[in-house]
C-alpha cells in the first residue's frame, strides 16, 4: 500500500487517537495526584511494588499518548509508523522487565510474585500485539492491523487507570489503618 493510501485509511482513526492521546494525558495527571498524596507510603523501602506498578503505569501512558500523537501525523510514511511503534513496543518491554527485577528480587514463593506478573503481564501482552502490528504495517502496509492499536490503547490505559485507583484509594486506606 502506498502512502496516500495508508494516510487516507489512517484518517478515519483520527477522532480515536485524538481521544487517547487526550484520555492518556488526563490519566497522566490522575496518576501524579496519587503518587503525590500517596508520597510517604510510595517511598517506604518496603514497597518496591508500587513504585514499580506507579512506574509501569506512567510508561504505559506515555506510551499511549506517543502511539496517539504518531499516528495523529498528516500524510505519515507507514514505514515511518511501523518503526515508532515498534521503537514504543521495544521500550514498553524493557521498562517492565526494569520493574519486575526489583519486585522479584525481594520476594519469595509463588504467592509474592503472582500479583505483579498478573498486573505487568497485560503489559506484555499489548507490547506483543504492538510489535505485530508494527511489522504487518512494515511488511506490507496492511492498514487493517491499526484495529489492534484499539486493544493496545485500551489495555495500557485501563491498567495505568487501574493503578491511579490504587494509590488514590487503596494506598490512602493503607495508611489511614
Amino acid at each position: 500500500m502506498n502512502a496516500q493510501a495508508f494516510a487516507a485509511a489512517e484518517l478515519g482513526w483520527h477522532d480515536f487517537f485524538l481521544a487517547a492521546a487526550g484520555a492518556s494525558a488526563a490519566l497522566l495527571g490522575l496518576l501524579f495526584v496519587g503518587v503525590s498524596i500517596n508520597l510517604a507510603a510510595i517511598a517506604v523501602a518496603e514497597r518496591v511494588d508500587l513504585r514499580a506498578r506507579a512506574g509501569q503505569a506512567f510508561a504505559n501512558l506515555i506510551f499511549v499518548l506517543v502511539i496517539a500523537l504518531l499516528m495523529l501525523i498528516p500524510e505519515p510514511d507507514p514505514g515511518s509508523i511501523a518503526l515508532g511503534l515498534a521503537v514504543v513496543a521495544g521500550l514498553g518491554l524493557v521498562r517492565v522487565a526494569q520493574n519486575l527485577y526489583p519486585v522479584f528480587r525481594g520476594r519469595t514463593g509463588f504467592r509474592n510474585w503472582l500479583q505483579p506478573v498478573r498486573r505487568i503481564g497485560w503489559t506484555v501482552i499489548a507490547d506483543l500485539v504492538l510489535i505485530f502490528t508494527a511489522w504487518r504495517i512494515w511488511s506490507s502496509g496492511d492498514v487493517a492491523v491499526i484495529q489492534n492499536l484499539v486493544t493496545v490503547a485500551f489495555v495500557l490505559l485501563v491498567g495505568a487507570a487501574d493503578v491511579s485507583r490504587q494509590m488514590l484509594v487503596e494506598v490512602s486506606r493503607e495508611q489511614t489503618s
